[in-house]
């Protein structure tokens, strides 16, 4: 008796990575506006993360956090905000020893065992 593995990510884990890829874009552009003192670009970066994902959880998220702080124009509130969602994240890596790749999603995608 043999095993067959397939793959069934079809279009909606194609588009789940893209997805990811393009928040992954945003929060990097976001990071080099801080980095660079460059309000107005952090500003456009932000809008456009905040847009391309799910909402914060809650107004106290440092994600929020940082929102409020770029609205008000608290560029150091912003970068402090930053450095606490770096911190999370590294924290959050480090703690999961589960692969953070977005390739298998809720949406039907993943591997499929037969035997």
């Amino acid at each position: 008796m043999g095993m067959r593995i397939s793959s069934n990510v079809g279009a909606a884990g194609t588009s789940g990575a893209a997805a990811w890829q393009q928040r992954q874009q945003d929060f990097k552009a976001l990071t080099q506006a801080l980095q660079a003192n460059d309000l107005a670009t952090a500003k456009t970066a932000y809008a456009a993360l905040a847009g391309s994902g799910k909402p914060a959880a809650s107004s106290s998220s440092p994600l929020a956090q940082l929102g409020q702080a770029l609205q008000s124009g608290d560029l150091a509130a912003a970068q402090k905000s930053m450095a606490s969602m770096r911190g999370h994240h590294r924290a959050a890596a480090a703690a999961s020893p589960v692969s953070t790749s977005p390739a298998a999603d809720s949406t039907g995608g993943g591997l499929h065992l037969v035997a």
